[in-house]
């Protein structure tokens, strides 16, 4: 019966999920919904051809959109592609394709190569729900066959 409740509980963590940006349970807040990651693949050398206005210097990144369930990268929304990124002021700036091959040929990159996502988000996210929905139904399975069990025999 618990495993039943828990189940019950997780398709409504789902519908929820379609519904809402966050789902409240006792005060804590579950974050639903499309997340951007922007990844630091490549950092430039600090030279002022690299520098923002405001004096930071930028990076090379990928930025990419996955659907996420608690900061847990269910599916990519959005394939990643580079794009310019200063950590110091959490800023994305686009960079067109021209520009790109100019920066990655003069720091001797490989765009290909660097604009990949890793493990985690391309599969782990996925792997996490199986083993949810895995562990749920063997809880319901064998949460079943101790009812039967405990039932005693009619003659």
């Amino acid at each position: 019966m618990k495993s039943l409740k828990f189940l019950s509980v997780l398709c409504g963590l789902l519908v929820l999920s379609a519904f809402g940006s966050a789902v409240s349970a006792r005060g804590v807040r579950i974050p639903i919904g499309e997340r951007e990651y922007a990844t630091i693949v490549a950092e430039f050398p600090d030279t002022e051809e690299y520098m923002t206005d405001s004096g930071h210097y930028i990076d090379l990144a990928t930025l990419h959109t996955a659907y996420t369930i608690a900061y847990v990268p269910v599916y990519v929304t959005e394939e990643p592609r580079l794009i310019g990124y200063c950590e110091a002021e959490d800023t994305c700036y686009e960079i067109d394709d021209e520009y790109l091959a100019e920066m990655l040929a003069a720091n001797e990159l490989d765009g290909e190569k660097l604009n990949k996502l890793t493990f985690w988000h391309r599969y782990g996210g996925k792997l996490v729900l199986a083993a949810v929905l895995a562990l749920v139904a063997f809880g319901y399975f064998v949460g079943r066959s101790d009812d039967e069990e405990a039932e005693p025999a009619k003659e």
